[in-house]
């Protein structure tokens, strides 16, 4: 069992970028996040359009629902207008589930950042002390 979880860390910890290419690796870092934010804006503009179309015509369902409220016509539109209201409801979930998503990307990064220049810090803190000995 130990020598599983030893496989898995050793895989994890050769993934992470070396101090020698933390330049390359930062820019990286700020490309994906800004394709991460922009692809967010774009979503957030088709939740809202999509939210307020839905709020609309489930309005409206529920205006000609309320008008044969006798019949088996109104109560149909009264469901449709019910599951009008639940599908953006659901977008609008996942909208909010994939901002606190790249929120927190943004975060581990910047933490992960933080770390591999004090790491490199401390390389070259070592190797200058090589050095001058």
């Amino acid at each position: 069992m130990g020598t599983g979880n030893d496989n898995i860390r050793d895989r994890l910890l050769s993934r992470l970028p070396q101090p020698e290419n933390l330049a390359a690796y930062r820019e990286e870092v700020a490309v994906t996040l800004e394709k991460n934010t922009k692809g967010l804006q774009r979503e957030r503009w088709v939740v809202t359009a999509l939210w307020l179309f839905m709020v609309a015509l489930s309005t409206a369902f529920l205006l000609l629902g309320g008008l044969r409220s006798g019949t088996p016509l109104g109560l149909y539109f009264e469901i449709l207008a019910c599951f009008c209201l639940i599908y953006p409801s659901v977008e609008l979930l996942k909208h909010f589930i994939n901002r606190s998503r790249v929120e927190l990307l943004k975060e581990v990064k910047q933490v992960q950042l933080q770390v591999l220049e004090l790491h490199a810090s401390i390389r070259e803190g070592d190797a200058r002390k090589s050095s001058d000995l």
